[in-house]
Order: structure tokens, then C-alpha cells, then sequence
């Protein structure tokens, strides 16, 4: 016979289940040990500048290695086409929008990054990270809105473009390094020039003009030492605690410079910058693999906009552009052991995702004013049917666009001029763009015509976006100036007359001037005419312009004909166009209430074209008799106007 088992009841004492039930409640609750944390955020690097992006110029070895070693985001956006916006969008996981910034900031700009946002610096320092940021950081270059007000524990780098040049009123350190025959006493009375950019160290001006050959070697250098100075302590003092070193290269944005290792080593300076960018991420990975805690780093390559001498191929367009070739960017994640390594990741994502994904990795607080990001942990980790977080990732820089799956919408009509043309292509005469990208990487088949309900659904998710960031706007900060500082306003311009603030005196401009953008008319959403009388016997040259790239206005002749042109973002260029002969003429231009570009010579008949009231007010300069910077219209010829202008006004109607 089998026996048969009893079931013998055993007391436990309650104390034990307590004691247990504690245990399991603290194993649970255990975090993870927290990644260091590395961003390394390349200026002006496009889609196609990299190697494991089909690159076939420069060579990027290191990306190469760390795209195998890690993932691949292929579809990973930036908040912005150019400078400031998207370094916001990254560092505060909000559009530039919703913070009142500007897409791009000046030495002459008197606003930065309002401290109290939350930056990802801000977040980590709390959580206990040790923060550092090093490189160009183009989000305020004056107290309170340096990087150290920002959540960093120190800073070395410059602080915008370095096409810029200098504001007098930064603080000079006391041994400060004074380069290319200058003294102190010149840079203290005031010395500007364009692409003499200063080095700062937290924040003090410690090099004037910054040696930028050296820039992108001193920038990884100063990079290595925080990495092994926090390493090193932890060692000696047995503590955990991480780090967080933003690493935003000044290069690869013009003016281009290497150091002597890399200078002519291939065909083309461009390609040179790029591969000492590679070298420089090379030396970032040696050194983590070198000190063991390679395996607890978590390191993002990215860049803050599309090429603007590089490669964006095979996106269509460039920097500035909100076609993917201004957006998109070359992105991989490293965290060996963590994230999967050889894949790629073809879900929608962006820099603006980063401070919430980070929150979640580092134990850090999410910021209790509403933010723009998603967390994208479970796309990072390579989790089985992770999906982008965004339904609709919208951006509202220039005019703007929708994103979704695999599709890509702009709620305006197409041209084929500016940084989005494209040789020999036919514009749709469809008053919107949707593009399938993983179908059409080029952007060059617009389907709405076949998509009227996606076409609705995503107008409405644009429009929806548009007004809840306009009801929702927070502050920018005004940076504090000392009392007698010398303007910061552009080199080349009139200090007589071009004091921000101080409206122009029209009777007195002179061509070759450049006036502060702030002296200006507000031309944002409001009719407005320009009136000229010019005297040449063949006319030729910009008479006015005022902004760039982004937007602005400019009037101008070329070939016989007078033509006044409107760019109302990136890649909204209207023109209408009249013809002009020698001698004296009399030129009335205009932008009416329903948008409509009118031009008219003397008493000769009036010509009409289709625009549209501007959406902001141009960030660059008021130039007369010429285009400074960045064109309004690339197609108006470079040199100054040839003839004499006998007057100019712009006059704002309400």
C-alpha cells in the first residue's frame, strides 16, 4: 500500500511574513545602478556626413564602430533647422516655442534661456550626477543664462557660433590669453570682428580671439579630464557618484577649422573637420573602454541640424530647412551590455525626448511645467514591438510640419527654391505636402491629392499643436548687462545709428549701413511698403534687406529687373518682379493685409504676386545697399547696390 502524504499545518510567525514582505518590498524598489551620461551634439553635421549614412568622402571609422556597437536611430529628429532652437528643444525636453526662445541668438541679443527651466543638467545635478558641459552651448552668453545658472558645475567653450564675435560686456578673466596682435586694452575699448569668437571658462573670457584650429582637440581634452577626474574620485573616496558631460561641438559650422593632424588630409576641409569629429568620439569611447566603466556609460551622437556645408543626402534640403535634410540627423546610442548592439531603430524620436528618457534611467525628477518629450526607453533598450511614443511629432519652426509613421506632412504649398529645391524636380501645385519617407527618402512625391483624410487628420494635429503652444508660452530671460557696456551690436554697422532700440532716422541711412534688427519696423503679421528713389545708369544691387534665411524681406535689382521678395520661412520664398532701366527711378514695393507682394516703377503699371503676411520679425540685420550674412533671397546678386540711393524708408501700416 502507498502511503498517503499528510498535509501538516505549520504556524509562521506573523513577524516573519512582515519581515519577508519588507524584503520584497525593498528588492523591487532597488534602482538600477544609474548610467553616466554622455550627449555629444556635432554643429551643422548632415544625414549623409557619416560613414555608417553611406558617407563615401570623409571616412568616420569610430561612428562606424560605435553604430555597430550600439543603435542606430535612423529616424531621430531635432526640435529645430538651425542653432538655439534646437539646443533648447534637447537640454529642457521642450519646443523652443513653448520657452519664448529664439530660433537663432545673437552676441546682440539681449534675451537667453529662462534659468528656471528644467535642463537635463538641472534634473541630473539633483538626482546627483556631476555635470559639465564643454563646447558651444548658443542658449544666452551673459548671467543669468550661462551654463552654470543652467544646472552645470562647470563650462568651457564658446558660448555661440563661431561666426559670431565678440560682446563687450562678457567678463574678462584676469589672465586672459590675447591672440593675433590684439592687447587687452583693445578688447576692453570694445574690439569687434566677425568669426573672432572668445573661449570662456565657466564664466570669464579666457582666450580672445579662440584659436578655433584647436578647438574640437581642447574640447575633447578638457572632455577626457572631467571624465577621469570623476572617475578617479570615486575610486579614491569609494563613492558612486555619476556624470554628465555635454560635449556640443563647435565644428563642423563655418567657419571651418582643424588642428595641424588633420589639416589637407583628404580633398576637402569639410571632410577634414568631419574626421577629426570622429576622432575626437574615438577618443571619448577609448577612454571609457581604458577606465572599466564603459559598460555604465550611456553615450548619444547626434547633431543639431542638417548639413550647412557637408552632406544632408538623401534627405532633401539642408540646414534651416524643415525638409528632412534640415531635421534628421545622423544619431547612434552606445551603452555596451544595455542597448542591443548592430541594430537600427526606425521609429520617429528625437533630441526633445532625451530629459524624460533620462528621468526614468537616472532616477531623475520630471519637471513639474509641462514638457514636449516622450520617454523612449523601450526603443533604446530594443524592447520586442516598441513603438514611437509621438501619434504626431509637429514642429513649428519656419512653416512648419507634421510627422507620423511613415509619413510626412507640410501644411503649406511646395516651391522648388531655397535650401529645399531640387534640380530639374516640378513643384506639386497641391496647397500641401505629404510625403511617404520610407517609400520616398528624397521628399519628391507629394501624395496628398491621393490622402485627403490623412492630409485633415494631420492639418488638424498641426493647427491643434500651433494654438495650445501660443495659449501656453513661458517667459525668456533678459541677460543682466552692465551699465556702461559697450554695444554688442554687429561689426561693420554705424554705431552713430545703430543702437538697439534706437528707431531709425530714414532721411540719414547711407548704403553700407547695418542696423540692429530691434530698430526695425515690426513687420510680424502686418502690411507694410518700402519706398525708394535710386539713381543708376544700370542699376544693380540690393537696395534694402532686412533678416535672412529664416525670414525677412529684400528689394533688389538684377538683370534689368527690380525685385522684391518676401521669405516667409525657411522654404517660403515669394518674389514679385517688375522691370527698371537707367537714370532716376522711383520704386513703391509692398506687402498688403491679404499678403499680396505688389512692386511699381515711377507711374509704370503695378505688378502683383501671391505671399502672405510675416509670421515673425527677422533676428538679422537692417542692411541698406546690401545683404550682410545670410541672403533674404539667394538670388539677389552679392555686391553693393552700384548706383546712388537718393532714399529708402519702410513704413509698417496698422
Amino acid at each position: 500500500m502507498i502511503p498517503v502524504r499528510q498535509h501538516v499545518a505549520v504556524k509562521i510567525p506573523s513577524i516573519v511574513f512582515a519581515i519577508l514582505a519588507v524584503l520584497s518590498l525593498t528588492l523591487q524598489a532597488a534602482p538600477p545602478e544609474r548610467p553616466n551620461v554622455i550627449i555629444i551634439f556635432i554643429d551643422d553635421m548632415g544625414y549623409g556626413d557619416v560613414g555608417f549614412n553611406g558617407a563615401t568622402g570623409p571616412k568616420t571609422p569610430h561612428l562606424d564602430r560605435m553604430a555597430d556597437e550600439g543603435m542606430r536611430f535612423d529616424h531621430f529628429y531635432v526640435g529645430c533647422a538651425v542653432c538655439s532652437g534646437s539646443r533648447t528643444a534637447l537640454l529642457t525636453g521642450s519646443h523652443y516655442q513653448r520657452l519664448s526662445m529664439r530660433a537663432v541668438l545673437f552676441p546682440n541679443s539681449s534675451q537667453g534661456l529662462h534659468p528656471d527651466e528644467v535642463t537635463i543638467a538641472d534634473m541630473l545635478k539633483d538626482a546627483g550626477y556631476r555635470t559639465a558641459c564643454v563646447g558651444k552651448w548658443h542658449l544666452g552668453h551673459l548671467p543669468p543664462c550661462l551654463p552654470t545658472y543652467q544646472g552645470f558645475e562647470s563650462y568651457y567653450g564658446v558660448p555661440y557660433s563661431n561666426d559670431m564675435w565678440i560682446d563687450p560686456a562678457n567678463k574678462l578673466a584676469e589672465d586672459i590669453l590675447v591672440r593675433e596682435g590684439l592687447t587687452v586694452q583693445e578688447v576692453l575699448a570694445g574690439h569687434k570682428k566677425k568669426n573672432l569668437v572668445p573661449l570662456i571658462r565657466d564664466e570669464e573670457v579666457i582666450e580672445y580671439p579662440a584659436d578655433q584650429k584647436t578647438l574640437t582637440k581642447r574640447y575633447t581634452e578638457e572632455s577626457i579630464r572631467f571624465i577621469k577626474s570623476v572617475t578617479t574620485k570615486n575610486k579614491e573616496q569609494g563613492t558612486k557618484d555619476p556624470f554628465f558631460l555635454y560635449l556640443p561641438h563647435t565644428m563642423v559650422h563655418l567657419p571651418l577649422a582643424v588642428s595641424k593632424d588633420f589639416e589637407n588630409r583628404t580633398e576637402k576641409l569639410i571632410w577634414d573637420a568631419i574626421e577629426e569629429v570622429d576622432w575626437s568620439v574615438g577618443q571619448i569611447l577609448k577612454t571609457l573602454k581604458s577606465l572599466g566603466i564603459a559598460k555604465n556609460t550611456l553615450v548619444l551622437f547626434t547633431s543639431d541640424n542638417g548639413a550647412a556645408v557637408g552632406s544632408s543626402l538623401p534627405l532633401r534640403a539642408r540646414k534651416g530647412s524643415v525638409y528632412d535634410g534640415g531635421i534628421r540627423e545622423p544619431t547612434v546610442m552606445w551603452w555596451p551590455g544595455t542597448i542591443p548592439a548592430g541594430k537600427v531603430c526606425r521609429e520617429v524620436a528625437g533630441t526633445i525626448d532625451m530629459l524624460p528618457t533620462l528621468a526614468g534611467l537616472c532616477g531623475g525628477k520630471l519637471p513639474k511645467a509641462k514638457i514636449d518629450g516622450k520617454d523612449i526607453k523601450p526603443l533604446m533598450l530594443g524592447k520586442p514591438g516598441a513603438k514611437s511614443p509621438h501619434d504626431h511629432y509637429v514642429l513649428m519652426h519656419g512653416p512648419g510640419t507634421v510627422r507620423s509613421g511613415p509619413w510626412k506632412f507640410y501644411p503649406w504649398r511646395e516651391n522648388n527654391s531655397g535650401r529645399g529645391a531640387i534640380s530639374g524636380h516640378t513643384p506639386s501645385n497641391d496647397p500641401v505636402q505629404l510625403y511617404n519617407v520610407f517609400d520616398d527618402i528624397g521628399e519628391r512625391q507629394n501624395l496628398a491629392a491621393e490622402h485627403s483624410d490623412l492630409v485633415k487628420r494631420f492639418q488638424r494635429a498641426y493647427d491643434a499643436h500651433v494654438k495650445e503652444i501660443e495659449a501656453n508660452r513661458r517667459p525668456v530671460q533678459e541677460m543682466v548687462r552692465p551699465i556702461k557696456a559697450i554695444s554688442a551690436d554687429r561689426p561693420g554697422g554705424s554705431r552713430k545709428n545703430n543702437k538697439a532700440g534706437k528707431k531709425l532716422d530714414w532721411p540719414k541711412v547711407k548704403t553700407g549701413n547695418i542696423y540692429a534688427s530691434s530698430q526695425a519696423p515690426n513687420v510680424v503679421r502686418k502690411p507694410f511698403s518700402i519706398n525708394a528713389a535710386v539713381d543708376a545708369s544700370k542699376p544693380e544691387g540690393v537696395i534694402v534687406a532686412h533678416g535672412g534665411s529664416v525670414v525677412g524681406y529684400s528689394l533688389y535689382v538684377k538683370n534689368g529687373q527690380c525685385v522684391f521678395s518676401i521669405r516667409r520661412a525657411n522654404d517660403q520664398l515669394h518674389q514679385v518682379k517688375t522691370a527698371i532701366a537707367g537714370g532716376r527711378s522711383v520704386i513703391h514695393a509692398g506687402l498688403n493685409k491679404q499678403g499680396m507682394l505688389t512692386i511699381q516703377i515711377n507711374e509704370g503699371e503695378r505688378a502683383e504676386a501671391k505671399g502672405g503676411l510675416l509670421p515673425r520679425h527677422p533676428s538679422e540685420s537692417l542692411c541698406i545697399g546690401h545683404d550682410d550674412r545670410n541672403p533674404v533671397d539667394g538670388n539677389a546678386p552679392k555686391p553693393r547696390f552700384n548706383g546712388r540711393l537718393v532714399k529708402i524708408s519702410v513704413a509698417v501700416s496698422e
